[in-house]
Parts: structure tokens; C-alpha cells; sequence
């Protein structure tokens, strides 16, 4: 089947609550985009000093950390949708709270309320895609959905420079005055209350089977030894519905298996991608309003490299186009981290992002059907929790260590080496589940 043939059976299968979420994840990427682009600029309008605008921008993953595995085990022993909704709503009230707040203890506060909401995002948004999806196109569905946040990504990121602009010619004054950011950050909470509206009355279907006892229809052999193991031995025990938490060896070893190369990959990110605006700005000298355009287009062309990913995945399989296409970033981080040339920076940059994160949906498919469906939330919290660490903590704590040692190419470096040996262990754990055939399997993990 054509690519074109691939996609379009996936979207006519797309359910009613699949379509609206993907409306829900629309509305939520303008508004992140949004407040990428403006919440620094909006706090230091209001005078606050580097120190305090990074505490505010940790103080989401430490509450990332904090809540993470507690939310991910309640939702899958209570359900996805109560957690949703409330997440959806803390963050429009927090978008709200900080766009109208100057005092440093409110603006404390409201930075801990969207850590809430971040947590239930970044925890129950993938097992719930996960729960309303046909196995067969689930990794269509989930690269389309990573696809969609680039575009919009890239409307936000104009939307963003946009409003700013356009209040201050009305009022009179300069774009980075503390009215015409507040103005961007009200327009951010105007997109998060409208993404309530797609998830009121939300149903989640009749479950298509369980992720550890399916095949894909995607690309050849998903369903990796460790995987069987443990639905083996589910299936001995029919009466005792799965733990969200890992209660054998092998339980924990998978886990084990599926999170340290993703802790790994997060600590190399944190060590990069938070600073990418510092280094365009102090190895090029360029301005605010000319970085805002390279970040713009940078999603663009990961979102078309992520349509392209679930089309290798079926000639190659999920882990070898996983592995191939990240490793294959790496000689473009190093010429970010040495060029001092900016249109190879700028070339480099874009690839860099568009083969890192081509393979994102995929690898996050593969490893939610490796466990049961009432493990899946607990997996993606306790990868949420390392991705904190990782982003928000430790990486960014080395790469400025080493920044000062000797710049951003030793910091770079790091995150190449933090990359390829991540992406080595997950080729070492998971090399072999695609040789396995269905008839290889266990009986407990035939198609449904």
C-alpha cells in the first residue's frame, strides 16, 4: 500500500474520540508555543532577574517528578478521563493566573499549578492516544499526532510574535513592554480554555487489546521476548488482573530495559535543547526576532520527518528506524557544537531536530505495547519522572558546568555521547523482537 494509502486508512479508522483529541492536541500546542516564545520575555518585563525566571521554569519538572509515578498508578487503576479533564483545567487556570500575576508568590504558585497540569499530560496523554487507537493504525496515528504539534507549533510560534506587535502599535510602545506580553500570554489561556471544550463528554471506546498481546500491522515483528514473558505470565493467572507497579523480576527488568535508554537520550536533551536559544544568541548574535523564524521552521520540518518515520518503520521495523535515524542526527549535533558558520548552524539545527525526533512516535508505540494496558500510565510516569530529571535538572545543571569549562561544543559532546550510548542500549535490549513471528509468540499474544 502507497504511503498516501497507509495514512488515509488510518485517519478514516480514526474514532470520534480520537479525532477530538487530536483537536485538544491542536489547541494545547498553540497554546504551549505561545508561551515558549513569551513567559521569559513577560517575566523579565516585569524586572525579574535570570535566577528567579529559571526557578520558575524548574519548578514544573520538579513537580513533573513529585507527582508523576502517583498519577500514573492512579490512572491505571481509576481511569484516564477524570485525570484529563482535570489537567486540562488546572493549566487553563494557570495560563490565566500567571498572564494576569507580578508578584513573585502568585506567580510561585501558578508555575507549581501548570507543573500539576504538565504531569497529567505528559503522564495519561499517551496511554489514553494508546486506548482509543486500532493497533494496525496506532503508529500512524501517534506520528500524525507528533506531526500536528509541529504545524501548529509553528502557528503558535508566529502567533506568538505576532500579538505582542500588534498590541504595542495599538497602545503605543515597544513588543517587549510588560502589556503586549501579558497580551500573548491571555491568548495562551484562551487556547487552553477552548481545548476543554473537545474533551467534555469524551468516551473511551470498547478497548481494541491489549498493547502486550497484539501484533502491528505497521511493520514486521513489535511484540519483543520480555514483552512475552510477562503476558505469559499474566495469562497463567487469569483471576489477578495486572499490577500497574512491577511485581516479579521479569516485570522489573523490562521496565528497566524500556526506561534507560530514555533516561539517557533526556539527560543529553536537557543539556542541549534548553539552550539552543542562549547559543544562536551568543555564537551568532542574533536577535530575539531572528530566532523566533529558525525554531518556527524547525517544527515544520519535523513534523513532515515524522509522517515519513511510520513508512520506514514498516520496511525496517520500529527499532531499527528508531535507532538508524537518531544515531544518523549526531555528525549535525557536532557541526551545531563546532561551526561557527550560521548557515551551516542553521542547516544543521534543522536537521539535527527532524532526524531526533522523526522516530519519537514510534519508539514511544513500541515501548507502551511491551506492557499491559493498566501499566502503561505507570510506565510513562516513571519516564516522565527521569525525563524531568534528565530536561529540567541534571542536563541542563552539566551543560552549564561545562559551558563554562569550555562552551557549548564540550556541553554538545556530551549530549552526543549521552545520545549514542542511550540508543545503543535500546539497540542491545530490543534487537531481536523483530525477528520473533506471530507463530513464535505465545498463545496470549495473538492479533485481536
Amino acid at each position: 500500500m502507497s504511503a498516501f494509502g497507509d495514512y488515509g486508512r488510518a485517519l478514516r479508522a480514526m474514532g470520534g474520540s480520537a479525532r477530538r483529541y487530536m483537536l485538544f492536541t491542536v489547541l494545547t500546542s498553540i497554546a504551549f508555543s505561545i508561551s515558549n516564545l513569551n513567559l521569559n520575555l513577560y517575566l523579565h518585563s516585569l524586572g525579574y532577574r535570570p535566577d528567579f525566571i529559571g526557578l520558575l521554569n524548574g519548578l514544573p519538572s520538579l513537580v513533573v517528578m513529585a507527582l508523576g509515578l502517583p498519577l500514573g498508578y492512579l490512572a491505571d487503576r481509576k481511569g484516564y478521563m477524570p485525570f484529563l479533564i482535570f489537567g486540562t483545567a488546572i493549566s487553563s487556570v494557570a495560563a490565566l493566573g500567571t498572564a494576569l500575576s507580578a508578584a513573585r508568590v502568585p506567580l510561585l504558585f501558578f508555575a507549581i499549578l501548570g507543573g500539576v497540569a504538565g504531569s497529567t499530560a505528559w503522564v495519561i496523554g499517551p496511554p489514553f492516544l494508546m486506548s482509543i487507537t486500532h493497533p494496525r493504525e496506532r503508529v500512524y496515528l501517534f506520528s500524525l499526532q507528533s506531526a500536528v504539534m509541529g504545524g501548529t507549533g509553528f502557528l503558535g510560534s508566529l502567533l506568538g510574535g505576532a500579538i505582542p506587535d500588534w498590541v504595542a502599535v495599538r497602545i503605543g510602545g515597544t513588543s517587549m513592554g510588560v502589556v503586549p506580553l501579558r497580551a500573548a500570554l491571555l491568548a495562551m489561556a484562551f487556547f487552553n480554555i477552548l481545548a476543554l471544550l473537545p474533551m467534555i463528554g469524551l468516551r473511551i471506546p470498547k478497548p481494541v487489546g491489549d498493547g502486550a498481546q497484539e501484533t502491528d500491522a505497521s511493520g514486521p515483528g513489535k511484540i519483543g521476548p520480555d514483552a512475552a514473558k510477562v503476558t505469559s505470565t499474566a495469562a497463567a493467572r487469569p483471576g489477578k488482573p495486572a499490577s500497574p507497579l512491577p511485581r516479579t523480576a521479569a516485570e522489573l527488568g523490562l521496565y528497566l530495559k524500556l526506561l534507560a535508554p530514555q533516561a539517557l537520550v533526556s539527560l543529553g536533551a536537557g543539556a542541549m535543547v534548553t539552550f539552543f536559544q542562549l547559543f544562536f544568541n551568543m555564537r551568532f548574535r542574533l536577535p530575539p526576532e531572528r530566532i523566533s523564524p529558525i525554531f518556527a521552521f524547525s517544527a515544520i520540518a519535523t513534523a513532515v520527518a515524522t509522517l515519513v518515520a511510520p513508512l520506514m518503520a514498516k520496511r525496517l521495523g520500529r527499532v531499527r528506524t528508531v535507532v538508524l535515524t537518531e544515531l544518523a542526527s549526531i555528525p549535525f549535533l557536532l557541526t551545531l557544537a563546532y561551526s561557527g558558520n550560521l548557515a551551516a548552524a542553521v542547516s544543521a539545527y534543522y536537521l539535527r531536530g527532524a532526524l531526533m525526533n522523526m522516530g519519537g512516535p514510534i519508539q514511544q508505540t513500541f515501548i507502551l505495547e511491551q506492557v499491559s494496558e493498566r501499566q502503561r500510565a505507570t510506565l510513562t510516569s516513571l519516564g516522565a519522572v527521569l525525563g524531568s530529571m534528565g530536561r529540567g535538572g541534571i542536563g541542563p545543571m552539566v551543560s552549564g558546568y561545562l559551558q563554562v569549562v569550555s562552551g557549548f561544543g564540550l556541553a554538545f559532546t556530551f549530549t552526543t555521547v549521552c545520545y549514542v550510548v542511550g540508543m545503543a542500549l535500546f539497540w542491545w535490549f530490543f534487537r531481536n523482537s523483530e525477528r520473533q513471528t506471530a507463530s513464535e509468540r505465545p498463545q496470549a499474544q495473538q492479533a485481536v
